[in-house]
């Protein structure tokens, strides 16, 4: 398995705390469960679930974003003294762009706002979280609970939300409404492949026989990828570990392996010549973006904080996420794009 050298934090007084140098290294890049990257991807530097993987290149374009008109619109409001709000981040492009825009919206309100971003995976964030060194991360809902926290995968949105509340109190932090955008894994095939076998759905590749399927090394020990795949439809599977996004779908469009694990914000999905495979079995469980916020963080700012941060995340949805995806494609920088975004929607001033 790929490992990967990941940087340690150190407890730092809340006004002044910042990362210190590189602690320890071999720790595995595990991020999401469905990814949200591994999100991490869908979600990593794809590792299977939304939190950890960059989005295979491509030149399509993507669809109209379709967010709400009443969002927020900046407000003056009067920002109480208050600690410095560290936002945080996956180290994918999709998760450090949410990190800005929240931090981005953060900082034009007046909030004093620090930046940890590209990370790594949740088995370095979710412990700095716990000890009080990053306060705001845009997690995903399922990963967070099966990758994170050992949890059986949601069966829907809302009781994620209530388990992972539940999963995250101990550690002192808050989980803030889900977003509309999903990042989730996504098992695709080519149209080929999909037509000479009469497949449309996951469960369509039992009759098939032995199928080739590449994803990222972590997905061979997750039931929200390989072990979904294997346990949960029952599939004959040989397992090639690959990595990189651009290079499972290199090896898909050569004819090289039969299914590949995208995610479902990948921009390259509205190619016509792939076909996204339909998960009757919910193998891959809600991974609707979801801000989760120290405690001590809510508390100091109260109401005005958490009603701000919810107002932004209501304007996120997935073809949001595909569309911020393409620019970064297109070699736009995290800290552009959210900017960009933000005022294209009125959320900064």
């Amino acid at each position: 398995m790929r490992t990967a050298s990941t940087r340690a934090l150190t407890r730092r007084p809340r006004a002044t705390r910042a990362l210190a140098p590189l602690l320890a290294v071999g720790l595995v890049l595990a991020a999401c469960g469905g990814q949200g990257e591994d999100a991490d991807e869908t979600p990593d530097a794809q590792t299977g679930d939304p939190a950890e993987e960059p989005a295979p290149d491509d030149g399509d374009t993507a669809p109209e974003d379709g967010t709400d008109d009443d969002a927020a619109a900046p407000q003056e409001v009067e920002v109480p003294d208050g600690p410095e709000i560290v936002v945080s981040s996956f180290n994918f492009p999709e998760s450090t762009i949410l990190a800005e825009i929240y931090g981005q919206v953060l900082e034009d309100r007046g909030y004093p706002v620090g930046r940890e971003l590209d990370l790594g995976a949740r088995e370095l964030i979710f412990p700095e979280l716990s000890a009080g060194n990053l306060d705001l991360l845009p997690e995903y809902l399922g990963s967070a609970l099966v990758v994170g926290f050992g949890e059986e995968a949601p069966e829907d949105v809302d009781r994620g939300v209530e388990a992972l509340r539940d999963a995250f109190e101990a550690d002192g932090v808050s989980v803030l409404e889900p977003a509309p955008a999903e990042n989730a894994n996504a098992f695709v095939t080519s149209d080929t492949f999909a037509d000479e076998h009469g497949v449309s759905t996951l469960e369509d590749l039992a009759d098939v026989g032995t199928i080739t399927f590449a994803g990222p090394p972590e997905c061979e020990e997750r039931d929200t990828c390989l072990l979904g795949l294997t346990e949960g439809y029952g599939l004959d599977v040989q397992f090639e570990s690959i990595q990189e996004a651009g290079a499972r779908l290199a090896a898909l469009q050569a004819g090289d392996v039969d299914l590949i694990l995208l995610f479902s914000t990948d921009a390259v999905l509205a190619d016509e010549s792939l076909v996204h495979l339909d998960d009757p079995d919910a193998i891959v469980p809600p991974e609707n973006i979801v801000p989760v916020v120290r405690t001590e963080i809510v508390d100091a700012y109260g109401d005005d904080l958490v009603g701000l941060i919810d107002d932004v995340s209501s304007s996120i949805t997935t073809e949001v996420l595909i569309e911020l995806n393409t620019r970064a494609q297109e070699g736009l920088a995290p800290d552009q794009i959210a900017g960009d975004w933000l005022a294209e929607q009125g959320l900064v001033g």
